[in-house]
């Protein structure tokens, strides 16, 4: 192996191309790759993965959205970060006949997007048994468009 050691490669024309088709380019650990131009043909990377675990019973009578105590802190690492924001696990229903449960997103305090609610689960009046829980999941897909720090 051997070792070329410059501060700068200028190339002949406009581009400059990095090994050959299948070669493979590291970057090591401990090592920054700076983009100051325009990233393209890379498709999607996963930066980070947080997540939060609620084992407790939420009940409410409310007729408007409440919150659960499921919280995350997230610092977005550029203007144009998407976040997949999930729930899933347990139950959802209602034990009233012809109720509703939705399921929403909010970040800082606002509905992540009118598109909402991700979730809705239905008891009908069938007969006399009327408590219905189903699985739950819900999942959307968020820009914040900042970078600063949102909950």
């Amino acid at each position: 192996m051997s070792t070329l050691s410059v501060d700068m490669i200028e190339p002949v024309g406009s581009t400059l191309t990095l090994g050959q088709s299948g070669d493979t380019i590291t970057v090591p650990s401990g090592a920054t790759f700076t983009n100051s131009g325009a990233a393209t043909g890379f498709g999607g990377i996963v930066l980070n993965v947080l997540g939060v675990t609620l084992d407790t019973t939420i009940s409410t009578t409310s007729t408007s959205y409440i919150t659960t105590g499921l919280s995350i802190d997230i610092t977005p690492a550029s203007t144009s970060s998407r976040f997949l924001l999930t729930v899933s696990g347990g139950e959802q229903g209602s034990n009233t006949a012809n109720q509703e449960v939705h399921t929403t997103f909010y970040v800082d305090g606002s509905e992540v997007s009118p598109a909402g609610p991700y979730e809705t689960s239905r008891t009908v009046n069938h007969s006399a048994y009327q408590t219905v829980y189903g699985p739950h999941s819900a999942f959307c897909l968020h820009s914040p468009s900042t970078v600063s720090e949102v909950t």
